[in-house]
């Protein structure tokens, strides 16, 4: 132990010592400070109001209302069909999926959100029907992991989108 409480003493001097000829030793503050304090509640309670909003336009079959939640280099992959990426896409793939599918009951289970930095990280479970074009109802539960990005105003957006079905293939 007493080694250590040496050790310490001395350091500030070997790492001037080793310090290039006409130059001082800097204590980096920076690597030092305390990263920002983040407001868990105040992200959390960003992404339970953006997710009422995409079950209204998933509900309402809103295709704009639904790529307003998206960040602009934004990618969705869901089950059984190609990655979505960025908005053009989203879109274009929203139009279409609006077509031939409609949404009921509609409910988004957050379970966890973990911050990192410019970065939410969401996982959760949902709850939904859906009707195809012609066909029966079927309801439809499973799971996803959402990360959501700070955008420079301050909200945030969905930059990576994915979910996947608990229930078996039909």
């Amino acid at each position: 132990m007493r080694s250590v409480a040496r050790l310490c003493a001395v350091l500030p001097f070997i790492v001037a010592a080793c310090a290039p000829k006409g130059e001082t030793a800097v204590n980096d503050s920076a690597a030092t400070a305390a990263p920002p304090v983040v407001d868990v509640a105040a992200v959390r309670s960003a992404i339970d109001q953006t997710n009422a909003k995409m079950i209204t336009a998933l509900q309402t079959a809103d295709s704009a209302a639904l790529l307003a939640n998206y960040d602009t280099d934004a990618t969705v992959m869901m089950s059984n069909q190609p990655a979505w990426r960025g908005k053009s896409e989203i879109a274009s793939s929203g139009v279409g999926m609006f077509k031939v599918m409609k949404f009921s009951d509609v409910k988004f289970t957050t379970s966890t959100v973990d911050i990192a930095g410019d970065y939410a990280i969401e996982t959760g479970a949902y709850d939904m029907t859906v009707t195809e074009t012609g066909k029966k109802p079927v309801p439809d539960k499973g799971k996803y992991v959402t990360v959501w990005k700070k955008q420079a105003d301050g909200s945030w957006k969905i930059y990576r989108d994915i979910s996947n079905s608990d229930l078996p293939p039909k």
